[in-house]
């Protein structure tokens, strides 16, 4: 395709706890190339003045617009947390009708720099998308001019809205090899290599599951197509029920309080397995029961969706773990199923993002081919 006619496609998935989101850039030899980066989905409202010189001089955050308001977002937000009554970050199921929200993906559109995008992909939890006016809403208000901030703006062609989880399946496309090691690991399941991305979506009933920040979804999808029956979403399931289960394993176990700006190191030093310190005292993360306390957390969510699922775990082939936090649900699954094959792709964290990228550049490719073949059948009949 000519590069001049190129259309322009990326896409967002503004999860409770990060957002992520794609960028283009361009290559030593002009070509473009996408990239992919997130930053935690914290929106602190501001007085915009006093951030004027440090967002020209700063890349770690941005000052964005909405409703008349101002807020900072972006990767260096947490830095700034402890200057704030509040974590600017809303966990309930009015967020993504929220201000907050809005102010997240102004950020996410404000890192892509843009002024003009073709088709836009955004994701939503199950039980949101399966809710018709959410995605109906979430598509209207990003379509058309969106103002980011009093000198930005974006215009935008095309929205597509798509439950997350999609995303994450659809990933599975760049994972083929790594799936099939992990059918090698499972020889019971009687499952054989895939040839590649068509013969899974030929033979394969997968189970995306995606457990987020205060969400724990899962989608059902049977070759290629989801059936939303037995797909869905419990709230209050995610990983912040994680980090306050340790969190309150690790004060009563301590006698000592862990302030809620303690909260980010202690998530970091989670998912990383580094030591915690507190009040000159270091623990170790790797403790096995502070990993205890974890899965007892992530019990009942697990047990919730077996039952959403019911009788349709005998014709899933296999179970895929995306988002940011798997671990212990994966675990959690495993011991249930010890037969059902599991898979984590690498860099989890960005497998929905991934995948609805790969849907909005099938978006766009198509509709370029419909503009050419539009734009011939004028030609010849002029």
């Amino acid at each position: 395709m000519d590069k001049s006619k190129a259309l322009v496609a990326v896409a967002i998935d503004l999860g409770y706890g990060l957002t992520k989101f794609t960028r283009r850039k361009e290559d030593a030899s002009g070509d473009a190339i996408i990239e992919y980066d997130l930053f935690p989905s914290v929106a602190l409202a501001v007085d915009r003045r006093r951030y004027e010189l440090e967002e020209r001089k700063s890349s770690d955050v941005r000052v964005v617009s909405y409703n008349g308001e101002s807020y900072v977002v972006g990767p260096g937000v947490m830095g700034r947390v402890a200057s704030f009554g509040d974590f600017g970050r809303q966990l309930d199921d009015s967020f993504y009708n929220s201000a907050p929200y809005h102010a997240l993906m102004r950020g996410a559109l404000a890192y892509m720099g843009e002024e003009h995008i073709d088709v836009l992909v955004l994701g939503l939890p199950v039980s949101h998308f399966r809710d018709p006016a959410k995605p109906a809403a979430l598509k209207n208000a990003y379509t058309g001019l969106i103002s980011i901030d009093k000198d930005k703006s974006v215009q935008i062609d095309k929205v597509i809205v798509r439950p997350q989880p999609m995303g994450g399946f659809y990933s599975l496309d760049r994972n083929i090899p790594e799936i099939n090691e992990t059918i090698l690991k499972y020889p019971q399941s009687g499952l054989q290599p895939l040839k590649d991305w068509d013969d899974l979506l030929d033979t394969m009933t997968i189970v995306a599951v995606d457990p987020g920040e205060y969400t724990l979804d899962w989608l059902l999808v049977n070759k290629g197509e989801p059936n939303t029956d037995v797909s869905g979403a419990a709230g209050d399931a995610g990983r912040h029920r994680v980090l306050n289960a340790v969190k309150e394993h690790l004060e009563v176990t301590l006698s000592r309080r862990i302030a809620p700006s303690n909260l980010q190191r202690l998530d970091e030093s989670l998912r990383k397995g580094t030591p915690f310190k507190l009040e000159g005292r270091m623990v170790d993360m790797k403790d096995p029961e502070i990993a205890a306390a974890a899965r007892r957390a992530v019990r009942d969510p697990v047990g919730i969706m077996f039952n959403g699922i019911k009788g349709a775990w005998d014709v899933i082939d296999m179970v895929v773990m995306v988002g940011g936090h798997p671990a212990d649900y994966a675990d959690e699954i495993s011991s249930r199923m010890p037969d059902m094959p599991i898979f984590t792709p690498p860099h989890s964290v960005f497998s929905n993002v991934e995948g609805l990228q790969l849907i909005a550049e099938q978006v766009a490719l198509n509709d370029a081919s419909s503009n050419q073949i539009k734009s011939a059948g004028q030609a010849e009949t002029a």
